[in-house]
């Protein structure tokens, strides 16, 4: 606005004039209802602190609260995926040492060990599906189901008629069912066998089936072909007449 007297520009809340010393009488609303405002501003900002000081402790109880929650979060997370992220690693490092894996498992199939050519693939987490490991796919299936087989047949008869097993009818069971998984695999994929790089191996691994099943529970190859065209009932209880009864 302007001052009355002299003409100069002067502020709403002006209460004398800059410029000719006139007390400014026109501004006393606006200066009123400027303190008023001043006075109310001044016991809102003491109110509100009054109020931040009363609930400092919980704020920073809530702030604590949220960080812990944080916290567990994350390591439960980190927990409960600690095994993918090392498989994901030990994925990784297979691929980089794949020629030093790969001589590693030519030995073991060499010895015509397949229970420790299936260990070390389970062990190092290789992924036989993928490359540069995915010739060993069909290879790795089979070797997967022999190795259940010999781990069954072996120590369910080691255990002997005499000992006094958790129970025995499961071991029977689990017996019959890793006997009828290999053999069942390995004459199912047959045409795969027979084109695969790995096919010798196979052979010789169900040739070596042939043999566990003759020494452990008595079958020739003539049994054999009777024992895997009978009922599931049929051989459980032949097995029961090898591993409980006799």
């Amino acid at each position: 606005m302007k001052c009355p007297s002299c003409g100069g520009e002067i502020g709403l809340t002006v209460e004398i004039c800059p410029y000719c010393g006139r007390t400014v009488a026109e501004t006393a609303s606006h200066r009123a209802d400027f303190n008023a405002y001043t006075k109310r501003s001044e016991k809102s900002k003491r109110r509100l602190n009054r109020a931040l000081e009363k609930n400092i402790p919980l704020v920073i109880s809530a702030v604590v609260m949220v960080v812990l929650f944080v916290a567990i979060y994350i390591a439960i997370y980190v927990k409960d995926n600690a095994y993918h992220f090392r498989s994901d690693a030990m994925r990784k490092e297979a691929v980089n040492r794949f020629d030093e894996y790969s001589a590693q498992i030519h030995n073991y199939l060499e010895a015509g060990d397949y229970t420790g050519f299936a260990a070390f693939k389970e062990y190092h987490n290789i992924a036989e599906w993928e490359p540069p490991y995915d010739d060993l796919n069909l290879l790795w299936e089979l070797a997967e189901d022999y190795s259940v087989l010999v781990s069954n047949v072996e120590s369910s008869v080691m255990f002997g008629p005499e000992a006094e097993r958790y129970r025995p009818e499961e071991d029977v069971y689990d017996c019959r069912r890793a006997i009828h998984e290999f053999y069942y695999d390995y004459d199912y994929k047959q045409p795969e066998i027979e084109s695969d790089p790995y096919a010798s191996y196979m052979h010789d691994m169900k040739k070596k089936a042939d043999i566990i099943l003759n020494v452990y529970l008595g079958l020739d190859d003539t049994e054999r072909e009777a024992y895997l065209a009978s009922s599931d009932i049929e051989q459980e209880a032949y097995l029961e007449g090898v591993i409980i009864s006799e």
